[in-house]
């Protein structure tokens, strides 16, 4: 069933590489005793990245061409890429500005289903562990699998961040989002017999040799220094006065998956250095650090203008994957964001669906780094890089 999207092309905009890293790139190398957690009564398979771990997990639901996918309307594209390259049509239900499923609007949208509904992906936007205990007793009550997206919750065979992993008969997390990785997906499973007959195949050495390579380079990647914080304005001066260069917004419709699923790659499994690394690094710095770096987010913003931080109190618990801020107007706030070097992702490429707030979170809601390796002086350039830029007034732009 072919889809419309909205694409951002920001090809003419002529955005430099960000000149931080958004994911971890450097390794700390310390496990204590009381991090090493044993989950006995649930199952796990490693795959290369979180996307075909949640395309098993859709299969071994049923979901397929006779068989739908509810998803959230506010998403990534290799989200609904595992559905899609199974042929099943995919169904978007709304959410609200907390980004909690509307219970409302899936009702409306299991009962307008002409497809058998097989499947229903939840998932915890931005680390924040939510309480889906209603959604499952909903998907329970019809007799539909829950599937659980952990893709941004630290979970891996060893740690799993409080709450996280309770709902779903399937659960999707993406370990190398959390630690200088290669890659890694994983698969996990309430009761291991779930995964019976689950294979995947090894990458290979030559694939295990490029992974550590690219590990090593990009723990070696130059660090800012002071003198790029004082660049900062000279840079904002001139993008001001030169004449905007935005990206082109288009409406495309396709029924197939996007270019960012590959179906070769859908049974890899993750490299054996991406598990090594992620089962000798230590979550407590890892949690510590990333509450520390949001935590200075939040102070930092909440006296800019033109902005909001979408959670301003996270719980103490919380691993938080990225920091999601609002911006009034991403023009021209994006593109100086961007032009400057920030590291900065947003979902621009989405299903278009009836949820006006994934209508307006596409384009307005950003996604800045909190990760562990960033060291002193590139949170303090990020920090004064986004509150000079949201200081500057905006004039004629919606």
């Amino acid at each position: 069933m072919p889809l419309d999207y909205w694409i951002f092309d920001p090809s003419t905009c002529q955005f430099p590489k960000p000149r931080v890293p958004i994911l971890p790139s450097t390794f700390d190398y310390s496990v204590s005793s009381n991090e090493k957690s044993a989950f006995p009564d649930i199952g796990f398979r490693h795959f290369s990245r979180g996307r075909y771990a949640l395309g098993e997990a859709f299969r071994l639901a049923g979901v397929g061409q006779h068989g739908a996918l509810l998803a959230p309307a506010y998403h990534c594209v290799t989200m609904l890429d595992p559905a899609l390259a199974l042929g099943a049509p995919v169904l978007l239900y709304s959410l609200k500005p907390d980004l909690m499923p509307d219970l409302h609007s899936l009702d409306q949208i299991y009962a307008e289903s002409t497809v058998p509904v097989k499947a229903l992906l939840a998932t915890h936007f931005f680390g924040l562990v939510r309480d889906f205990s209603r959604l499952k007793q909903w998907a329970d009550d019809k007799g539909i699998v829950l599937v659980e997206d952990c893709s941004h919750v630290l979970f891996t065979e060893r740690y799993r961040a409080c709450g996280a992993g309770l709902y779903g008969k399937f659960i999707a997390s993406s370990p190398y989002k959390f630690f200088p990785c290669t890659d890694g997906g994983l698969l996990a499973a309430q009761d291991a017999h779930f995964l019976d007959g689950v294979k995947t195949e090894s990458a290979g050495l030559l694939c295990e040799l490029r992974g550590i390579k690219s590990t090593i380079e990009k723990s070696r990647l130059p660090k800012l220094s002071k003198n790029d914080l004082e660049q900062i304005d000279r840079r904002l001066d001139s993008l001001v006065f030169d004449s905007l260069k935005p990206g082109v917004d288009q409406r495309i419709e396709r029924s197939a998956q996007s270019i960012q699923y590959s179906p070769a790659s859908a049974t890899t499994a993750s490299l054996l250095s991406s598990r090594w690394l992620t089962s000798h690094s230590s979550a407590t710095n890892n949690l510590s650090r990333r509450q520390e770096n949001y935590r200075r987010w939040v102070t930092a913003l909440s006296d800019v203008p033109n902005c909001h931080v979408l959670y301003p109190e996270i719980p103490a618990h919380a691993a938080p994957y990225m920091f999601p801020l609002y911006l009034n107007y991403p023009t021209p706030h994006f593109y100086w964001l961007k032009l400057l070097g920030l590291p900065v992702w947003r979902w621009d490429e989405m299903v278009v669906s009836d949820c006006a707030v994934a209508e307006d979170y596409r384009l307005h809601l950003l996604h800045l780094p909190c990760h562990q390796s960033l060291s002193e002086d590139e949170m303090g350039w990020m920090v004064a890089v986004v509150r000079k830029t949201l200081a500057l007034p905006v004039v004629g732009v919606q």
